[in-house]
């Protein structure tokens, strides 16, 4: 069937190759050759070995895809031979935090830079990446509830603009890092806003410039970013562990090598998930322990569903902060890409305790689905010591405002799209039909006004979506005419919108500015699969 699509499409009449059409249009036309049958994943299976087959002989398309493919072979399925083996078991190292330079209560004062560095993550190999302040995961940035915050941010990575965003933060839309205003090469901005009363949680920052953003990330760049309360209904004695989760991948010489067709099809998946910056970091604890987790998904498009075994997890907190109330029983979590949980888990008894992943099927184009079950991502060794007692955990936690009926709805719809151009093939991601452009508005909205938003997934694949600038609520999920109400209120800026599932959610935004709105797969972000709006004060 491949070589069957590529023979066939390089035959199609110019008047089915003069536009870039959509899948399911394309997949149409197809018609014309007698081929009914071909669903949508064999299609863009077929479509990329053309795709491959076009840039072998200096045809490709230099825009959107232009991704500094490998040779023929690595183009389709990624790592070459056996993935390197990483060491394990180190104990889980805490992030070096980000350091404040301001002495005045309330300020906080930083510099970071985005530059190459090398690391040693596997053994006798140097891996050159990018890295905020010579680290990967970047430090960890800790404010409180209140702060004014000025942090300088230097672009040392040659012959790329790059930004910092601020990913959850609600801020000004000017300091909010998106892709509208790029840091140059060599140029440095800073980057002032406040933290919010009433806007405590986990939070990350990454590079943002529009085209790049996958890459960057790929290849280091990324930091956890937490706000504190100042009144912590979570006891002390719970502690405050991070779990930054992000993935990897290693070439034999132990370089990151470039994306894949398929990475750009299905997002870049690496081989091992590291925590902290670690393979299967160890935490020891004593039994009795009731540990406080927040979980970051890092990664570019890695689905992780976990679980903790038969041990009890209580959720206390989504991307936006605490819950209203904690939420107990459940025996796995799941994180799509750039979503976040605070949890609660206790250790009982002696033992070995492991963090692994489940199975999860989330969609996938073309060959090489990435392993995704009994992945172990951290080892928890219980010792016979004995925790203090700790205080019982609240009933409440705090209160969560119901944003109130909608002023308007908006309903938005995500696709796939392939062509041909007089270079070659093209490929997109799309919303409402469109593919991003910086300098379209696709949506006006008002200060303060409360919407509905609908996003449909008809395509095969999930995609996590993302809105800048605010916390929403998810009201209520929708799949083969099966309506699902959410079970509790929670504050959210990403949530996965399966295939073929309609998500709605209550959003207001309180700042003025654009803002973007986007799928959080790096590659289908910088794809087109992103939009603007525009709200005014």
């Amino acid at each position: 069937m491949m070589v069957d699509g590529c023979g066939r499409f390089a035959s199609v009449p110019q008047s089915y190759l003069d536009a870039s059409l959509s899948i399911d249009g394309m997949l149409s036309h197809w018609k014309y050759f007698g081929v009914t049958k071909m669903d949508r994943r064999k299609f863009l299976l077929a479509s990329a070995a053309t795709l491959v087959v076009g840039r072998a002989h200096g045809q490709m398309n230099h825009g959107a895809m232009d991704q500094s493919m490998p040779d023929m072979k690595g183009m389709m399925g990624g790592n070459k031979g056996k993935p390197i083996s990483l060491p394990e078991g180190a104990p889980l190292r805490e992030p070096a935090k980000l350091i404040n330079t301001s002495s005045e209560p309330g300020k906080f004062v930083a510099k970071i830079i985005a530059a190459p560095a090398k690391v040693q993550l596997a053994k006798g190999l140097e891996t050159p990446i990018l890295a905020y302040n010579g680290q990967t995961p970047g430090p960890l940035i800790e404010l409180t509830e209140g702060d004014h915050v000025e942090i300088s941010f230097a672009n040392r990575i040659p012959k790329q603009d790059s930004t910092i965003h601020w990913h959850g933060l609600v801020i000004p839309s000017n300091q909010d890092g998106g892709p509208r205003e790029p840091v140059k090469s060599g140029s440095e901005r800073v980057y002032a806003f406040d933290i919010a009363a009433n806007s405590a949680g986990s939070f990350w920052y990454h590079p943002h410039p529009h085209g790049k953003a996958a890459e960057q990330v790929y290849r280091g760049l990324a930091g956890a970013l937490i706000v504190k309360s100042k009144l912590d209904p979570i006891p002390p004695e719970f502690g405050d562990t991070v779990l930054f989760m992000s993935d990897l991948r290693l070439a034999a010489d132990g370089t990151l090598p470039p994306s894949t067709m398929i990475d750009i099809m299905n997002g870049r998946v690496g081989d091992h998930i590291l925590v902290n910056g670690q393979k299967n970091p160890l935490l020891t604890l004593p039994s009795g322990t009731s540990r406080r987790f927040r979980l970051y998904n890092a990664t570019s498009a890695r689905f992780l569903r976990m679980t903790f075994g038969n041990l009890p997890v209580t959720i206390v907190g989504t991307d936006g902060g605490l819950l209203e109330a904690p939420v107990n029983g459940g025996r796995d979590i799941m994180l799509a890409p750039a979503e976040r949980l605070e949890i609660i888990v206790t250790f009982p008894t002696t033992g070995i305790v492991k963090l692994t992943t489940l199975a999860y099927d989330h969609g996938w184009m073309g060959p090489g689905w990435p392993r995704d079950e009994g992945i172990t991502l951290l080892s928890v060794n219980v010792t016979a010591d004995k925790a203090y007692p700790a205080t019982p955990l609240p009933t409440k936690l705090r209160n969560i405002a119901e944003l109130g009926a909608p002023a308007l709805t908006r309903r938005f719809s995500l696709s796939e799209t392939m062509g041909m151009d007089a270079n070659g093939m093209t490929m997109g991601f799309l919303i409402n039909g469109k593919s991003f452009d910086m300098q379209r508005v696709d949506e006006v909205s008002q200060v303060g006004q409360v919407e509905l938003w609908e996003i449909n997934n008809p395509t095969d694949m999930d995609h996590p979506f993302h809105i800048h600038g605010t916390q929403f609520q998810v009201t209520e999920t929708e799949r083969a005419g099966v309506i699902t109400k959410m079970p509790f209120r929670a504050l959210k800026d990403t949530v996965n919108i399966k295939r073929g599932e309609t998500v709605r959610l209550l959003t207001r935004q309180d700042l003025p500015g654009v803002r973007m709105y986007h799928c959080h797969i790096l590659e289908h972000e910088d794809l087109g699969m992103m939009g603007q709006i525009d709200v005014k004060a």
